[in-house]
């Protein structure tokens, strides 16, 4: 029954947050620069947008929670919250207003950090796929349940990497193919579903709302995710932190992390 409701409240969000934008998208004021939000980077036009419109359905909802967002922090609705609500309203803002196919809003739902994340979800805005996970439950695309890969050889993998001039064992003569599309979160779910086989972004960049959601999705399908020396992640709640993450379908993890 929570996870009906956890998946009523996000799909909520995602539909306001999609019907918003939808005017925006590769538009030039989409772009506009407003201010710079609480994680540290400018604010665009289109993510104060898709930010005030999933406040006002979090607001209506009557839950007293904890919301942590990319561009006001954090914020406190009621006395008592019941979890935190983290989400990134646009996941791969670029994208979007570039008119690039390839952007999401990802949603997670959890209490203290990144190692307590009880619900994710992720829409991908471009062609409706939901993904969700819910912790102990499994990892789903559509309603239908996802694995990561089952390859266990460098050679056979594809890779997601922000770093592959970096590491030496993602040269073209290590892994398949490397790949970059710059959304995290669906990335994510990318590796979840067995598009790809491991995600790497060792820049120090990404942020809890990045990969909150996504982090549970690929546990859930039997994936495996750590920092880059392959640690588990226990960052807080907190827009300001940023951290690398290692993301795999769990059998080339050990190979990946330095």
């Amino acid at each position: 029954m929570k996870e009906q409701r956890f998946y009523e409240l996000c799909s909520d969000v995602a539909e306001a947050i999609e019907q918003a934008v939808s005017g925006l998208i590769g538009k030039p004021e989409a772009g506009e620069v407003l201010y710079i939000g609480a994680d540290g980077t400018p604010t665009e036009k289109i993510d104060e947008v898709a930010e005030n419109v999933a406040l006002s359905v979090l607001e209506t909802d009557g839950r007293s929670m904890r919301i942590v967002s990319e561009e006001l922090g954090e914020k406190v609705i009621g006395k008592d919250p019941e979890f935190a609500f983290i989400i990134d309203p646009i996941d791969g803002t670029f994208n979007a207003v570039n008119n690039i196919p390839f952007f999401c809003v990802p949603v997670a739902i959890g209490n203290r950090d990144l190692s307590d994340i009880r619900y994710g979800f992720v829409k991908n805005l471009i062609n409706g796929d939901i993904y969700t996970a819910e912790k102990g439950k499994g990892a789903f695309l559509n309603g239908d349940q996802i694995h990561a890969s089952s390859f266990s050889k460098l050679p056979d993998i594809s890779v997601i990497s922000y770093n592959h001039c970096a590491h030496a064992v993602l040269n073209s003569h290590t892994v398949r193919r490397v790949r970059v599309f710059g959304c995290a979160a669906l990335e994510l779910c990318y590796v979840a579903s067995g598009v790809f086989d491991a995600f790497i972004d060792m820049r120090g960049m990404l942020r809890v709302t990045d990969i909150a959601a996504g982090k549970l999705i690929v546990e859930e399908a039997r994936g495996r995710v750590t920092d880059g020396s392959g640690s588990p992640l226990c960052t807080p709640l907190d827009v300001k932190q940023r951290v690398n993450m290692v993301a795999s379908n769990g059998l080339v993890h050990d190979k990946l992390v330095v």
